[in-house]
C-alpha cells in the first residue's frame, strides 16, 4: 500500500486567458457519489458560466477510479487535460472543477488544453495537502497488562479499534495505516491479518 496526497481543504485559484476566466475548484472526494455533490455544488454557485469541465481520481493510485468531462468544450481539450495533469501528480481522492467564463477570444484547440492544464497546475501547485497513507484491518494480541499500550499505539497513529475480545489474553481488531502496524510489531505485539 502506498501513500498518496490528498486536499486538505476545499481550494480554489482563477487564470485569465486572453480574456477568458479558469476559475479551478478542488475538493477531496472519497467516491463517485462526494464528486457529483461537488459539482452539483459548483454548477449551483456558476450557474452562467458556460462549462464545468473536471477530472478527478479516487482511490490509491494504481487502481485509482478515475473520469473527466469536457462539458461542451472540443472533444479533449479540457477534460482529458485536467485529468492528465491529476494522472501525473501524486494526488489522488481529488476532484479538480475548471469553470470557464468565455471572453469573447477564441483560444483555439491547442490553447484550450494549455489553458485547462495551466489552470490545473495552479490549483494543484497551491493545494494545502496532507498525506494520505491507506489503513489495513489487523487483529493484535497482547497480555492484559498492555492493553493501554496497545490503545495509545492504535490512537497515536490514527487507527480505531473495531471490536476488543477478552479471553486469557486481549484480542483487538484494529484498522490502522503500515506505519501503526510497524509500531505494534516493533512494541512485541502479535499482529494477524
Amino acid at each position: 500500500m502506498s501513500t498518496y496526497l490528498i486536499p486538505q481543504t476545499a481550494f480554489s485559484v482563477e487564470l485569465i486567458e486572453k480574456k477568458s476566466r479558469f476559475i479551478s475548484h478542488t475538493s477531496r472526494v472519497k467516491d463517485e457519489q462526494e464528486f457529483r455533490q461537488f459539482l452539483h455544488r459548483i454548477k449551483l454557485q456558476y450557474p452562467d458560466a458556460r462549462h464545468h469541465c473536471y477530472g478527478f481520481r479516487i482511490g490509491p493510485l494504481s487502481s485509482a477510479k478515475r473520469g473527466f468531462s469536457d462539458d461542451g468544450e472540443p472533444s479533449g481539450t479540457a477534460g482529458m487535460p485536467i485529468l492528465n495533469v491529476i494522472d501525473h501528480s501524486d494526488f489522488s481522492d481529488i476532484a479538480v472543477i475548471v469553470v470557464r467564463y468565455f471572453g469573447g477570444i477564441k483560444l483555439g484547440t491547442g490553447g484550450l488544453t494549455r489553458a485547462y492544464s495551466k489552470a490545473t497546475k495552479l490549483a494543484l501547485n497551491d493545494q494545502p495537502t496532507e498525506v494520505y497513507e491507506p489503513t489495513r484491518n489487523i487483529s493484535a494480541k497482547c497480555s492484559f497488562s498492555k492493553e493501554n499500550l496497545l490503545r495509545r499505539t492504535v490512537a497515536k497513529h490514527n487507527g480505531s479499534i473495531q471490536q476488543i475480545v477478552y479471553k486469557e489474553d486481549v484480542t483487538a481488531v484494529i484498522d490502522i495505516n503500515e506505519t501503526g502496524v510497524d509500531a505494534l510489531q516493533d512494541q512485541g505485539f502479535i499482529i494477524g491479518d
